[in-house]
């Protein structure tokens, strides 16, 4: 076994947010509807993965952490349909019902609360979490003296004080006001990430060479389905692993994130997967 891997600390991740299921339905489309001008599309095969929430934990477990995720009940489906001759995304059907709101009582006693090494909070905006909720969640994680991860589509982000906030560059440009005491990491997609002013470049992706040379740029966009989630938990991994290297984690987390776009769709990494 590699001493990389060997020497890989594994800690205990509360993770906390909406969770869905990422359906890939594959098959062929060569044909016109008699009854309207639609495509027909026949399905051949198809394959689910956990999304959101639900990647974020998968992610870390496969970086080798002990992972407890406290998500939605019901069921949300992001559901792609695609050429299997070209990878053409065709169209994507979201299934989303109305999300109970996530209640204190989901977490664990305090006992077990202060074993934890960090807490994330994947917030997709889909009911789970809402500004109030999210405010009394970070006051409560607080109390830990864990570090706090966030991922959000909220476009205010004071209710994240004090946390580490992963957004990507058109959330940041949404966004209306944030805490003073917070971190904000912005991923810059092909281009890295940001924190402050310095940019750390990501490394270029076997599926960028293929995009430029070819003209399914379609692909580019579902294998980037996900990226985010495996950014954010390269960064966690990272920082945890060098008891809070923030630039050194943003670089590992950069790298996660092009190995997690070499691969179709929705991806978990794993810790073999670096190496």
């Amino acid at each position: 076994m590699s001493k990389d891997i060997q020497q890989q600390r594994q800690f205990k991740i509360l993770v906390i947010g909406d969770s869905c299921t990422d359906l890939y339905q594959f098959g062929v489309c060569d044909r016109i509807s008699s009854e309207s001008p639609v495509p027909i599309f026949k399905i051949s095969n198809e394959d689910s993965k956990p999304g959101m929430a639900g990647n974020v934990a998968k992610n870390l477990e496969g970086l080798g952490h002990q992972i407890t995720l406290v998500t939605n009940k019901e069921y949300i489906e992001k559901r792609r349909v695609i050429d299997e001759r070209f990878f053409h995304h065709m169209i994507r059907i979201d299934i989303e019902p109305r999300v109970s709101r996530f209640k204190m009582n989901m977490i664990p006693e305090e006992k077990i609360m202060s074993s934890y090494d960090a807490f994330v909070i994947s917030d997709y905006c889909k009911g789970f979490l809402d500004f109030k909720t999210c405010n009394k969640l970070v006051k409560t994680l607080s109390k830990f003296k864990k570090p706090i991860f966030v991922d959000t589509k909220k476009t205010n982000l004071n209710c994240f004080k004090g946390c580490f906030i992963k957004i990507n560059e058109i959330e940041h440009r949404l966004v209306e006001s944030k805490p003073a005491d917070c971190t904000l990491i912005i991923t810059l997609g092909k281009r890295g990430a940001k924190i402050n002013d310095k940019i750390f470049k990501s490394e270029k992706s076997e599926l960028d060479n293929l995009v430029e040379k070819s003209n399914y740029a379609s692909l580019k966009s579902i294998n980037a389905c996900g990226a985010g989630d495996t950014f954010l938990s390269g960064l966690i991994d990272k920082y945890l692993q060098t008891s809070g290297d923030l630039q050194e984690s943003v670089v590992f987390a950069n790298k996660c994130a092009a190995i997690a776009i070499n691969n179709f769709g929705t991806y978990s990494i794993k810790r073999s997967d670096i190496l």
